[in-house]
């Protein structure tokens, strides 16, 4: 007897268990109905092919219809509408900043979309193909098993190869006695599968695309401006240049040439607008510039002394970006020392012309990146 009660207080109890995530139809005569919502079951992520470094500008994509290998009707019809999800999945999570999907495309081959996505004017070119498909729509189990390659259209190269399966199974009703748990099958499960995929491909995707400005080191308030600086200890890239207003540079450790200067962890980055070919500061940076003072007033870092360097983009002569960078450099010291209450005395101006890009100057956004301010911990002083 004591059996018999503890059974039907476990099932009694496993019934409350479904119910908190499942829909419930209690019944009084009948047995009560516990439905639950099929699970997408995929298999891990191979990752089989892909580039060793990031990208520093962000591509223009374009996507292909996906290619059903199995021989089934309207294949071309299924391609396009699997491609369009996947699509509409990245376009949501902003994968690629500019992803284009031609739905009349038809998909011969990698090296015919190479040319027509590189006649297009795409960086990239994405192509899916599945080779195992069963769509058993809202009655029976789905299953797909998605490969997606992308090539670069410049010189052909295949730099991401992916795979992975996913399945939504129909499973037969279990009966408990007291209550039953049926599976229920959403109205699109494969668009669940697929959509489910893409989420997934989607993170070495990401983890893919060019840095973004938190990656690089640029901040807005005054918190992440005082550990920034900090971070940067005392040296670190406040040496070389042309001094300007605080001191000066020797000027060698400046002659980097196209060479890339990195990003992230050696000091403090910040965005500041100036006129177009002028020193003066616009009013849209006051605020950048209010936090950065009380940053270098806080506990952390009152006085201690700090380099401020000027950088500009690639547009415009040696000599030329030279001086601005310096003036830029020295108009932020006077804001600081005018309006902000810095002291003087800790800050120390520096320019270094274009002389050390931050990124490549190939995009509207990465000359804006390249035209910065920096502030580091002055190791000269």
């Amino acid at each position: 007897m004591k059996q018999i009660v503890r059974a039907f207080c476990l099932a009694a109890l496993a019934a409350l268990a479904l119910a908190a995530c499942a829909h419930v139809e209690p019944g009084v005569t009948q047995q009560t109905k516990v439905y639950r919502d099929a699970p997408v079951e995929k298999s891990r992520l191979a990752v089989n092919v892909r580039p060793k470094a990031r990208l520093t500008d962000s591509p223009r994509v374009l996507m292909y219809p996906f290619w059903i290998a199995q021989k089934m009707d309207n294949h071309l019809l299924v391609g396009r509408e699997m491609a369009r999800i996947v699509h509409q999945t990245w376009t949501g999570l902003e994968v690629f900043p500019t992803l284009a999907y031609d739905s009349q495309l038809v998909y011969r081959g990698p090296e015919q979309a190479i040319n027509v996505a590189r006649a297009a004017g795409a960086d990239l070119v994405v192509v899916g193909i599945v080779p195992y498909l069963i769509t058993g729509g809202s009655v029976d189990s789905s299953a797909i098993t998605l490969q997606i390659r992308i090539y670069e259209t410049k010189g052909g190269a295949l730099l991401f190869s992916m795979d992975q399966s996913a399945r939504v199974n129909a499973k037969r009703t279990q009966d408990w006695i007291l209550f039953t748990i049926e599976t229920r099958l959403s109205d699109s499960p494969l668009a669940e599968a697929l959509a489910s995929i893409a989420q997934d491909m989607a993170v070495p995707l990401k983890s893919w695309a060019p840095p973004t400005d938190e990656d690089l080191g640029f901040v807005v308030t005054s918190q992440a401006m005082t550990r920034a600086i900090l971070g940067s200890g005392a040296g670190s890239g406040s040496g070389g240049g042309s001094g300007g207003g605080g001191g000066s540079g020797g000027g060698s450790s400046a002659a980097m040439g196209d060479g890339i200067s990195g990003g992230g962890t050696d000091g403090l980055r910040l965005k500041i607008e100036f006129d177009f070919d002028s020193a003066r500061i616009r009013p849209e940076s006051y605020g950048l510039l209010n936090e950065l003072a009380t940053a270098l007033k806080s506990k952390a870092l009152r006085g201690r002394k700090v380099v401020i360097s000027g950088h500009c983009d690639i547009v415009g002569t040696e000599e030329y970006n030279q001086k601005l960078s310096e003036r830029r450099a020295a108009s932020v010291k006077a804001y600081l020392a005018q309006k902000g209450g810095v002291d003087q005395a800790v800050m120390r101006t520096v320019g270094f012309g274009k002389s050390k890009p931050l990124v490549p100057n190939t995009t509207p956004q990465n000359r804006q990146r390249n035209r910065r301010v920096e502030v580091r911990l002055d190791g000269d002083g």
